[in-house]
């Protein structure tokens, strides 16, 4: 499958609100948004729940592969290993899920380092390997009738390793000419030891990022033109390490909270600088998402409420 949902520019930016921040440097960009929960209501909030509910099709396609037949149509819960995904896994790992959608949200919407057609083919939920294996346990759980609180802390699982998302620009030549690698993190509370964590992750030189990797195998599975078109491109990237496209990084951090006086700048990543922990010289992007209910986010995006 590509991602093929969009939402309404208009709506989207009465929903998060774009705060001007000082002029960035050479190479460094820094965008801020805070979160207005009143523009969130129907049919835009369905919208937005369904742009978010995408990104989880190609993990639901994996955990039913081997079981479709004539016979089994995964209309009843108790028969499909995809139920419950991702709605009854833990706080966290749903807030993870949300901060790194949020950084494909908004290069797909408003663009990055001047281009406005990024694109992020797919998903790489699927490899979240720890936390669909736990899927199976709470599926058993409710089917058999046992207790089952989905955030006790016996449920926390570890994040995915590799890359977060993966943005590229492809000319009408199916050639793919740039490539935007985003490290997420989505916090309750601000922290700058994470805004660091996720600085340094990014400093890692790769002429091959196993994301390409994973979404290649991802696109076999597809038998669309466009899955197979940009398979192609992908394969073609792969082989050439990278050494003939733009490469940009991206920091996506969303947070709980927004800085209050006597902090004298708007969002918790400087806009003036680099982060000291980023190494590279590539272009670096920060976005930065500010939501006060992010609890309350989280349930509207994936508990249904």
């Amino acid at each position: 499958m590509i991602r093929s949902k969009r939402l309404h520019l208009t709506q989207l930016d009465s929903w998060l609100l774009s705060v001007p921040l000082p002029d960035s440097i050479s190479k460094y960009t820094l965008r801020l948004w805070r979160e207005e929960r009143e523009p969130l209501v129907a049919p835009f909030k369905d919208e937005v729940v369904a742009y978010f509910d995408e990104a989880f099709e190609d993990a639901r396609s994996s955990l039913r592969e081997g079981f479709e037949d004539e016979l089994c149509s995964f209309d009843d819960p108790a028969s499909d290993p995809a139920a419950n995904f991702p709605r009854l896994l833990h706080r966290v790992t749903q807030q993870g899920y949300l901060g790194e959608a949020l950084g494909a949200l908004a290069v797909e919407h408003w663009g990055a380092e001047g281009y406005t057609d990024w694109q992020v083919p797919a998903m790489l939920f699927r490899f979240h390997t720890v936390e669909l294996q736990h899927l199976a346990s709470i599926n058993e759980r409710i089917v058999r009738g046992l207790p089952f609180n989905q955030d006790e802390e016996a449920g926390k699982r570890p994040g995915r390793t590799g890359d977060d998302a993966l943005a590229f620009r492809m000319n009408d030549a199916g050639v793919i000419t740039d490539v935007l690698v985003i490290e997420a993190k989505c916090v309750g509370m601000n922290s700058n030891t994470t805004i660091a964590e996720a600085h340094a992750k990014l400093s890692t030189t790769l002429l091959r990022n196993c994301g390409i990797r994973e979404l290649i195998n991802i696109l076999k599975k597809y038998n669309t033109d466009e899955a197979q078109r940009w398979r192609a491109a992908l394969l073609e990237l792969w082989r050439s390490g990278h050494t003939s496209v733009g490469r940009y990084d991206c920091v996506s951090y969303a947070v709980g909270a927004q800085p209050k006086k006597p902090v004298t700048r708007e969002s918790w990543m400087d806009p003036t600088k680099r982060h000291p922990e980023y190494k590279l010289q590539n272009s670096l992007i920060g976005l930065e998402f500010q939501i006060p209910d992010l609890e309350g986010m989280v349930d509207i995006i994936y508990r249904g409420k």
